[in-house]
């Protein structure tokens, strides 16, 4: 419950030296919109991010392949689950797909294909 009902958050970056989110970890962040996930990342927790009906984004360090090996408890995370999943690339991909990268002022940014 590290961040549990906290309504201002709107946007955040979970530090690369993390490997789990914990239960209810984001539960009622009802205006979160968009979070950063590293690809060390291997479980997220029951109701992780339940009640965080904003979420509309997921910019993921890793790769497609890399989000398939997290454990994701299915309990009450549908909001994540069905968020747009973007995958990091520091450079622009040929092939269409969801994918991100910081700009110059390192911001995420959605690479156009």
């Amino acid at each position: 419950r590290a961040f549990y009902d906290c309504n201002s958050l709107i946007s955040i970056t979970i530090p690369d030296s993390v490997t789990s989110i914990g239960v209810m970890a984001f539960s009622g962040c009802s205006s979160l919109t968009n979070i950063t996930i590293p690809n060390g990342v291997t479980t997220i927790g029951n109701r992780a991010f339940n009640a965080c009906d904003s979420l509309t984004s997921v910019y993921y360090k890793g790769t497609a392949e890399d989000r398939g090996s997290i454990v994701i408890v299915p309990q009450y995370n549908d909001f994540l689950t069905f968020a747009t999943w973007y995958y990091y690339s520091e450079t622009q991909p040929t092939t269409a797909g969801n994918y991100w990268h910081y700009d110059e002022d390192g911001n995420v940014a959605v690479w156009e294909v």
